[in-house]
Formats: C-alpha cells, sequence, structure tokens
C-alpha cells in the first residue's frame, strides 16, 4: 500500500510540474507595470512592530507565582475570573521535564532521588541537569531540523537521491544547542558562516573555520533534485529555481514568520509584501544559487585541510589510482591472449552461420548491438563468459604471475590515502552577483525588471535595513547573505525574536501563545498573551541569545508544573486551554515513542553523532531498520530520514513531514497505530527485552517485578487498580500458551508489550 502511495505522489509531482510548464506557455503575460504600480500599505500589524519590554502586571494570588511568566499568566486568568491548577506531584514533574528536554524517560533511580530529595531547590537542580546532558541537544536538535526541513535524501520525484553529508549539520545542530550557541551566532553562521569567517575557495580550511561552513547547509534543507533533472533548458530552469523558492520559503517559516512564498507571482494579497520585495530575497541568494551557472547537489562540496594539505592529498590519492590501475591491467593482460585463445576454442564448437553472427556480436560494443545479437549472446552466455578461474584451470603456468599481481593489488587497496573530510555546504563560486530580474506572474520563461537584493520594508527600522557591506576581495563572496544575517539577528528585527520564543515555548506546551507558529502576519492567529510573548523576546536579546535561558524560564515556571487534569468550570470557560489554566496533555511524539520503548527495555545506544543508520524494505513495503546491523538501536535522531521513504513506525506516529519543512507536526489518532503497538516486530523486541530485564531483578517475587515494571515504564508505582488488573493479566494470559515451553517468558513480553502501548505510557501528563 506504502509502494501504491508513493507511486501516486510521485505521478502528482510530475502532473505539477507539467502544470507549471504549460502554464509557461499559455499564459497570457502581463504589464510589469500592472503587476509592480500596486503598493501595499503598511498596516500597524503588531507582529510588525519591534517588541518592547512589557511592565509585569500585578495580581491577587502573588504566592502562585514563581517568575515572571506567572504574572502574566496569572493576571489573564484573573481577567476570566479562572484559577490555575495545582502543582503536579515530583513523579510526574521528573517524567515531565525528562522527555521535555531529553526525550527519554527517566530512570527509576533518578525518579527515587528527586521525590526523595527534600531541598528547596531540587527541581531547579534537576532542571540545571538535564540542560546541562548532551541528551538535550538531540531532543531539541530534532525540533529545529523539523523546522527548517533537514532530511538524508534530496527528495526529487522517485529518486530521492542520498545526502551523504548532511549529518554533519544536524551534528552541527546538536553540539550548537549543547553548548548554548548564541542564537544569533546560529542563524548567522547557517545562512552566511563562509562569510562570516572569511572563507576563499582556494584558501586555507582550517578547523576552525568547519563548523561555521557546516552550518551553511541550512541553505541545502530545501528538496533539490537537480542532479537528477532532465528535459530542455526551461523544464531544468524550473527545477532550479525551485530550489531557491524552497530555501526562500522555508526562511520565510522559521525566520519570519510569514507566508512570503504567496508573493512569487503577485503582490501578497493579505501581508505587505510586494512581489518585487520576493525577488530581492532571492537575488540575496542568486550568488550561491545562480540558474544559469548551476551547481548539482555533488559539486557544492569543500574540503578540510590547508591548500598543500588538500594538495598533497590529491596528489597522493592520485599517485595510488594511477599505481593500482596499473596493477589492475597489468593482472588482466595476462589473461586476456588465453581468454582469447579459449574463446576461439569454443567458438569452433558452434555450426555456422551461428558462429559468424556469435563473433559479430561479440565485436559490436555492447550499446549498439541489437536484439537478435543480445538473444544469441543469451544463449551462448557458457562459451564466451570466461573467467579468470577458468583461464588458470586451462593453463596453470599462469598461476605464480597472475596470484601474485592478485594479491598485491588487494594489498594496495588496503593502502588507499584517506581522503580529507568533506563538507556539504553552500558558498558564491562568483565575486560578481549577476543580475536577478522579477519573474512575470511567476512565469520562468518571461524575466521582468532587475532587482537588486533587499528585503520586505515592513520588517526594516530606520536602524536595523539591509544594507551590503564589502568583503575582502579575495574572498569571492558578495557579502549579501552576511548582510542578511545581521539584518536577521538585530534587536531591532520585529519578528525573528518573537517566532523563536514562540517556537520554544510551543515545544514546551504543545500550543504556541501564536497558534499559527510560522505564520506571524495578518493571516495568522494572534497571539494569547501578547505581553508575555514579548517579555520572552525581549528576555531572549538581553540573555544574549541564550536559549537555556528561556527552556529554565519556563520550565521553572509555576504555569509549567501544573497538573493536567480536567476541571469542568475552568473548561467551560475556556475548553482550548488558550489560557494556560491546566499543563496539556501531550502524546509522546514519533521518536521519544521509539526512543522511550528502547530505553525501558536497557536496549538504547548512546552513541552520538555520526552517519545515519539506513532504513530496509520490508516485503510487505514498510520501511525498518534491520535489528541486526551496527546503530539499529541508537536514537531515533540518527536514524536515515528521507523524504520519500520515512521509516514506518516514526510515519505512523505522526513524525515529521519533510516535504520542505515541519513547523508543526499533527497528532492524529488512528487505528494502524494501536494495530502497529499490537503488532509490530519492533515492539514485540523491546517487549521481550523488557520482560527480560525486570524478572531478573524481581527473581521469583511476581508483585516486585510487576513493580519494576510499571517504574520502568511509567515512572510511577502502579495503584490498587493497576496492580489488581496485572495480576489477573498474569494469570489468564498463562493459559494462552499452555504447552509451551517457555510460558512465563511469553506471558511476561505480553505483559511488558501491554505496559509499552498504554495511554500512560504514550502520553506524557
Amino acid at each position: 500500500m506504502l509502494t501504491e502511495f508513493q507511486s501516486m505522489c510521485s505521478a502528482i509531482l510530475r502532473l505539477e510540474r507539467l502544470v507549471v510548464l504549460t502554464s509557461i506557455i499559455l499564459a497570457p503575460v502581463a504589464s510589469r507595470d500592472d503587476l509592480l504600480a500596486k503598493d501595499i500599505p503598511a498596516p500597524k500589524h503588531w507582529a510588525f512592530q519591534p517588541p518592547m519590554p512589557p511592565p509585569e502586571p500585578e495580581v491577587k494570588s502573588k504566592n502562585w507565582v514563581r517568575n515572571a511568566i506567572d504574572r502574566f499568566v496569572l493576571a489573564r486568568l484573573e481577567k476570566d475570573n479562572l484559577n490555575p491548577s495545582e502543582e503536579a506531584d515530583r513523579a510526574t514533574l521528573i517524567r515531565r521535564l525528562s522527555f521535555d528536554l531529553h526525550g527519554l524517560p527517566p530512570s527509576p533511580d533518578d525518579v527515587d532521588a528527586f521525590v526523595a530529595d527534600q531541598n528547596p531547590d531540587a527541581y531547579e537542580k534537576l532542571v540545571e541537569r538535564l540542560l546541562a546532558s548532551p541528551h538535550f541537544g538531540e531532543r531539541w536538535g530534532r525540533h529545529w531540523l523539523d523546522a527548517v526541513g533537514y532530511a538524508d535524501s534530496n527528495g526529487f520525484f522517485d529518486s530521492d537521491t542520498d545526502r551523504p553529508l548532511a549529518y554533519k549539520y544536524r551534528d552541527y545542530v546538536v553540539n550548537a544547542l549543547n553548548n548554548d550557541k548564541p542564537f544569533d551566532r546560529f542563524i548567522q553562521e547557517q545562512i552566511a558562516g563562509d562569510e562570516l569567517i572569511g572563507y576563499r575557495p582556494t584558501g586555507d580550511v582550517t578547523p576552525g573555520m568547519i563548523e561555521a561552513l557546516t552550518a551553511t547547509h541550512f541553505l541545502r534543507n530545501a528538496p533539490d533534485g537537480t542532479g537528477e533533472s532532465d528535459g530542455n533548458p526551461l523544464e531544468q530552469k524550473v527545477d532550479r529555481y525551485s530550489v531557491i523558492e524552497g530555501n526562500l520559503q522555508i526562511l520565510g517559516s522559521a525566520f519570519l514568520g510569514l507566508t512570503i512564498q504567496c508573493a512569487r507571482c503577485h503582490n501578497h494579497k493579505f501581508e505587505p509584501v510586494t512581489q518585487a520585495e520576493y525577488y530581492q530575497l532571492q537575488a540575496v541568494f542568486r550568488p550561491a544559487y545562480n540558474p544559469e551557472r548551476w551547481l548539482k547537489p555533488s559539486e557544492r562540496v569543500v574540503t578540510a585541510g590547508l591548500r598543500i594539505e588538500r594538495e598533497e592529498n590529491n596528489q597522493q590519492i592520485g599517485k595510488f589510482e594511477r599505481e593500482l590501475k596499473a596493477v589492475k591491467e597489468s593482472l588482466e593482460g595476462i589473461v586476456v591472449p588465453f581468454r582469447k585463445v579459449i574463446l576461439n576454442e569454443n567458438l569452433e564448437k558452434v555450426t555456422e552461420p551461428d558462429r559468424s553472427r556469435l563473433s559479430k556480436a561479440l565485436e559490436t560494443k555492447e550499446k549498439e548491438r541489437t536484439d537478435e545479437m543480445k538473444a544469441l549472446l543469451k544463449k551462448h552466455e557458457a562459451l564466451w563468459q570466461i573467467k579468470d578461474d577458468g583461464v588458470l584451470g586451462r593453463f596453470p603456468e599462469l598461476d605464480a604471475g597472475y596470484n601474485a599481481l592478485k594479491e598485491s593489488a588487494k594489498k594496495r587497496e588496503g593502502e588507499r590515502p584517506a581522503q580529507l573530510p568533506q563538507i556539504a555546504t553552500v558558498t558564491d563560486p562568483e565575486i560578481e552577483p549577476p543580475l536577478h530580474h522579477i519573474l512575470v506572474r511567476g512565469n520562468y520563461a518571461v524575466e521582468g525588471d532587475a532587482v537588486q537584493p533587499g528585503v520586505p520594508a515592513i520588517l526594516c527600522t530606520s536602524d536595523n535595513s539591509y544594507r551590503t557591506t564589502a568583503l575582502d576581495e579575495n574572498q569571492k563572496s558578495s557579502g549579501r547573505r552576511l548582510a542578511l544575517a545581521r539584518w536577521l539577528t538585530s534587536a531591532e528585527n520585529p519578528v525573528v525574536a518573537r517566532v523563536l520564543a514562540n517556537r520554544i515555548w510551543q515545544r514546551h506546551f504543545g500550543d504556541g501563545l501564536v497558534a499559527t507558529v510560522d505564520n506571524f502576519g495578518v493571516t495568522g492567529s494572534k497571539p494569547t498573551h501578547p505581553e508575555l510573548l514579548d517579555y520572552l523576546a525581549t528576555r531572549f536579546i538581553q540573555s544574549g541569545w541564550r536559549a537555556k535561558d528561556l527552556h529554565r524560564l519556563i520550565v521553572t515556571s509555576a504555569a509549567y508544573r501544573q497538573t493536567s487534569g480536567l476541571r469542568e468550570s475552568a473548561y467551560a470557560t475556556d475548553p482550548d486551554n488558550q489560557l494556560l489554566w491546566r499543563f496539556r496533555l501531550q502524546r509522546l511524539d514519533a521518536e521519544s515513542l521509539r526512543d522511550a520503548m528502547l530505553f525501558v527495555s536497557g536496549e538504547l545506544d548512546s552513541k552520538a553523532g555520526g552517519p545515519y543508520i539506513p532504513a530496509d524494505k520490508t516485503d510487505e513495503g514498510q520501511f525498518v531498520v534491520n535489528e541486526r546491523s551496527a546503530g539499529a538501536k541508537r536514537r531515533s535522531l540518527y536514524l536515515q530520514q528521507r523524504r520519500t521513504k520515512p521509516v514506518t513506525m516514526l510515519e505512523i506516529f505522526d513524525g515529521a513531514q519533510t516535504g520542505l519543512n515541519c513547523t508543526r507536526r499533527s497528532s492524529a489518532t488512528v487505528p494502524l497505530q494501536s494495530l502497529a503497538l499490537l503488532n509490530s516486530q519492533f515492539v514485540r523486541e523491546r517487549s521481550k527485552a523488557f520482560a527480560r530485564r525486570v524478572r531478573p531483578q524481581a527473581g521469583k517475587d511476581q508483585a516486585t517485578a510487576i513493580h519494576l515494571a510499571f517504574r520502568h515504564a511509567l515512572g510511577r508505582l502502579p495503584n490498587t487498580e493497576e496492580r489488581r488488573a496485572a495480576e489477573e493479566f498474569l494469570e489468564k494470559q498463562s493459559s494462552q500458551y499452555t504447552g509451551n515451553d517457555n510460558i512465563q517468558e511469553a506471558v511476561w513480553t505480553d505483559f511488558c508489550q501491554m505496559l509499552v502501548a498504554s495511554n500512560t505510557f504514550l502520553y506524557l501528563e
């Protein structure tokens, strides 16, 4: 079924491409003046005004307040005569924090230690420990990779070829977040790391430059099938422009909170963004992505090392390849004359006229052979397909020389010089930026007026407009992307800090203060707590763009520590919990669910970084990780993220949809999820390992084993009702395995599977 669905998607993509090309041919060409004459007014929309630090409001229930966030939340609740919920118990809080900051459950020992810690700062110490762990970057790196459209493949029709070096960008993100790299620098490196560090195409690439160059892979996250693109020049132009358009759309949703792609064909109908401004943004990237002098994905690679090291490495590899080629040619030279002798002997066995036709077919180049020739060769394959072993068997006197050369070739293969590390990056290959033009009505075949690089005027202030500065002429770069990066990260930019603060809030609470996290424009949602959003945005900037400061502030607030229990009176007033009168119940995301199963079974491989773990296609059309392959039990972050062929387990539980990027995941509840929890081989294997972990620890005491299983899976002991249900299940399930050689193992596997399939395991309270 999945294969049919993928084929259908591929067909739709081809149809869309055909529609685009047809529209280019058939669409009437409008006057450029008609398209650009209408100016869009700049409304006093809240998101287009620079954020200002608001005063903290006065509240009645001061005892509930733990930090400034609570004042804003409580003031809004009190306005509607609502009260916040009580604080959750400690077992709930450590589980919530652990999944939120690590994407993993706490261990039973961690739960016990936190519950027993009576120090008044126990919670704050727990937060600091979780923020300092390398698991923090893995968890929040996944969130960032969603927003910027990271994938391990190019995403172009069925081919969807690999991006073998993309994982280095993933690791860059994880390390940057773990090190609490200031977000202004984090953004600048991703948009213009090469220009920031003074990269020169023929210069040294020192260890200190690698991080910033790796970061520019951000601009390669959009789908790019130009390596496989074919067809006429116009079709290729469409494919190349699609890469630029995809990068702009990611930029708009990840940083600007605007649907800027709507201005590709005309002035935006709702937002104050003109078509000219859209193409001005494209012009920023034109030196790197020039449709007229295009570089394919495989050509956008930089080799690390000093210039002299790269030259020496190239010489060593070239010398090695020449010598190895000579050995292989000598090896072939030994057997070729004797193979011809055997071939002639074999042809003598074929009667005419087949012998002549067969000889002619063998003399004809493979690409030029007719169907008749191919059929004849197939028929007599045993006569002319003569392997080296057959030659040596016929002429044993060749053994000594042949085997010596073969051993030499094998030895040389093991001595192959290692290539210096390579980085998939984005740079400006030419210092003279080409002119960029508006496409009239978005028509790739009709260029309009030329535009200079720029940004939407509505987001500029007198102290923060888009200005390029000349770079060192040796850099061979335009400086356009660096100007954009500095404009984005200015304290005067009205949207970037708000968008980032809102996204962090969304990941903690399940919903953003602005529900449309990728759209702060006129068509987006209004903020539920506008003053709080501005407080977080300005606090973010004032902290030096340190994200961990925001995380710390949010998770230590009383608002975050509330129970998730439903209160009828509050629900009647605010059924969607927009006013934050409780903590929102949230289902674990796909990666946390898979990783948690590996964690509780004791199998999780905590190795960090490195190339992705590939997935295989099963006979049923599912994509799974081979249990016996290296790294199969690593965190889901490190599994291959292929656009057209995601790991089925993650896809079923609403993993990131990376056709382009994923600013917010859906959280559907469908029967296929329950079926996967009951029938998935992955879930079954984890349940077996979980059972084997629990039972030896408990010995023969069933009650102790039940308690251990609950503590590992749910972070707490079972209540009376759950304990009785567990005992009843274990007793009744035994009757299902009458005659089984190992009844207890089967029964406990079933019991552990029911725990990891339970709502308590699946949901975060």
